[in-house]
């Protein structure tokens, strides 16, 4: 297996190769400049449209990766543009085109001669596609093609919670006693309404946690003296405070199938969202789950 994936020049200098040999894969880096990184390519592209530049440098070295170490017998595509396309339309072989929320909301704002084409020419290539939620599959097929639909799935990315403590454990951990505390977990951008988020989750806690950063952050620290940024987090750690909080609140907009809130109720964390791709869903099925207003 070979995994083709962009990282910032300045992090890592020139492209650099490596086999990991323990399960096969061999990742190949190749530079992204300055249009990928935290807190997001979209969100450093409108911050800096010329990042537009590092993102074509890196479209182009994974064209020509693909000559080199290719044929594949099996592409997966991790969002439509342009790891779909236009790079994986001609790279032979079972082509499977992986959608997200940002790429599908990206998508909906191009044109729509532009819109048909990428899905045709993926279509032509017989690429198969695979959403993380059915609201975003059928975004994508009402912006593109109802083709589309007879070629795709809908299957949400794996969770895994299990190195989370109980939340016995947890609050003793992080020395929580009665009080009612509320989590916010994501970048700290636009799209994700995290200000909102914190007005939802400190009309409801004592104290409110917010885990991540981005570009709100200092606008996110003003919001409420009940609420402590404590920047970006490992895995664990993060995990550690969902189980432990009372309530977590999603207010993003641009969601498929929001991984954070399905770690939340996979540990029994009542959540508090925004109805943004599967959730509206979800909470039929799951009294745990709140919904409020988009507005």
């Amino acid at each position: 297996m070979v995994v083709l994936a962009p990282w910032p020049a300045r992090a890592r200098g020139d492209e650099q190769r490596w086999d990991d040999a323990a399960d096969g894969v061999r990742v190949v880096w190749l530079e992204g400049g300055d249009a990928f990184g935290w807190p997001g390519a979209l969100v450093r592209l409108r911050e800096h449209p010329a990042r537009i530049a590092s993102a074509v440098r890196f479209a182009l070295a994974a064209h020509r990766a693909q000559g080199e170490l290719g044929p594949f017998d099996q592409t997966v595509a991790h969002f439509v543009v342009p790891s779909g396309w236009p790079l994986s339309v001609r790279t032979g072989g079972a082509l499977e085109v992986v959608a997200h929320g940002s790429d599908v909301a990206l998508l909906e704002r191009l044109p729509g001669p532009l819109r048909r084409k990428i899905a045709s020419d993926l279509l032509d290539a017989g690429a198969r596609f695979r959403f993380v939620s059915r609201d975003l599959e059928r975004r994508f097929a009402r912006a593109t093609s109802l083709s589309v639909l007879d070629r795709s799935r809908v299957e949400p990315c794996v969770i895994d919670v299990s190195e989370a403590p109980t939340r016995a454990a947890a609050r003793a951990r992080l020395g929580i006693g009665k009080e009612r505390v509320g989590v916010v977990v994501g970048r700290l951008v636009p799209s994700k309404d995290p200000e909102r988020a914190v007005r939802l989750a400190t009309a409801r806690a004592d104290r409110v946690i917010v885990i991540g950063d981005g570009p709100l952050a200092d606008r996110v620290r003003r919001a409420s003296p009940a609420v402590t940024l404590s920047g970006k987090l490992t895995r664990p750690d993060t995990l550690t405070w969902i189980v432990a909080a009372d309530l977590l609140v999603s207010t993003s907009r641009e969601e498929g199938a929001s991984t954070v809130v399905r770690e939340a109720r996979a540990l029994g964390t009542p959540v508090l969202a925004v109805a943004a791709g599967d959730i509206a869903e979800r909470a039929r099925a799951d009294p745990g789950i709140t919904l409020v207003s988009p507005d």
